[in-house]
Formats: C-alpha cells, sequence, structure tokens
C-alpha cells in the first residue's frame, strides 16, 4: 500500500522527462506492472493474515463459548445450592416441629397412663373395700346365732 502511494508521483515525473514518448509509455507501463504484482502481493499477504485472524478469532469465539457453558453450569449448580439449602432449612424445621410435637404426645401419653393407672388402683381399692366389708357382715351373723323366743314363754 505504501507503493501504491508512491506510484502517483513517479507517474507524474514520467511525462516531465525528456525524452522519446515510447520510453516514458514504457516506463508507465513498467510502473503499472509493479504496481499490479506489489499489490497482487499484499492482496494474497492480506488474505493469509485474514484467514489467520478468522482461525484466531473462531479459537476464541470457541473459549468464550466453553467459559459461557460453564459460567451457566455454574449458576445451574448455584441456584441448586440455593434451592437445597432453602429445602433442607425448611425439612429442619419440619423435623423440629415433629420433634416438638412427639415431645408433647409422649407427655400426654405419659399424664394419660397415669390417670388411667391412678383410676384403676382407686377402682381395685373400692372393690376391694366392698369384697373385705361383704365378708364381715356375713361372718358376723353366722358366729352369733339369733334365738327365737320359744311359743310359750313371753317376754316381760
Amino acid at each position: 500500500m505504501s507503493e501504491e502511494t508512491t506510484t502517483p508521483p513517479q507517474a507524474a515525473e514520467a511525462p516531465t522527462q525528456t525524452g522519446p514518448p515510447a520510453e516514458g509509455k514504457r516506463t508507465q507501463l513498467k510502473l503499472v506492472r509493479e504496481n499490479i504484482q506489489s499489490l497482487s502481493k499484499d492482496v494474497g499477504n492480506l488474505g493469509k493474515n485474514h484467514e489467520a485472524s478468522i482461525k484466531k478469532l473462531e479459537k476464541q469465539v470457541a473459549a468464550l463459548r466453553s467459559d459461557l457453558a460453564a459460567q451457566s453450569v455454574s449458576k445451574d449448580v448455584g441456584s441448586f445450592r440455593k434451592s437445597h439449602e432453602a429445602s433442607a432449612k425448611r425439612l429442619e424445621k419440619q423435623v423440629a416441629t415433629l420433634r416438638s410435637d412427639v415431645a408433647a404426645l409422649k407427655i400426654g401419653i405419659a399424664k394419660d397412663s397415669a390417670r388411667a393407672r391412678a383410676k384403676q388402683e382407686a377402682t381395685l381399692a373400692k372393690i376391694l373395700t366392698k369384697v373385705n366389708a361383704k365378708p364381715a357382715k356375713t361372718a358376723k351373723p353366722a358366729a352369733k346365732p339369733t334365738k327365737k323366743p320359744a311359743k310359750g314363754t313371753a317376754k316381760r
């Protein structure tokens, strides 16, 4: 490209030179050919550089895609971690509630069984008093025979 910018001044100098016009045309043609060759070389180099740049950019795009995929996976893992922690907290609260409920039920069962035992003992005590009281009454009449007054005797 630098040759391209230098070419117009040389072409401008060629007509001012003295000499046969055929030689000026030959010089101009020679300069045009050199310019075309340098331009074709520049275009070839540009194509090679462009291909290298494309390959480099494709590698960068692939790296960025893999990084993006890794970030999306890490975001998924992060959201999974957060939901897992929330679930764990909920479950811990439920377990604590269930434990307190079980403790309350155990206390209630213990109280109910104590009441039932006390009631059973009271009922057994009543039954024992009744059983013990009846044989004493039946034993007394058997121990004391009652005498009936004889028919001929009257109480005075």
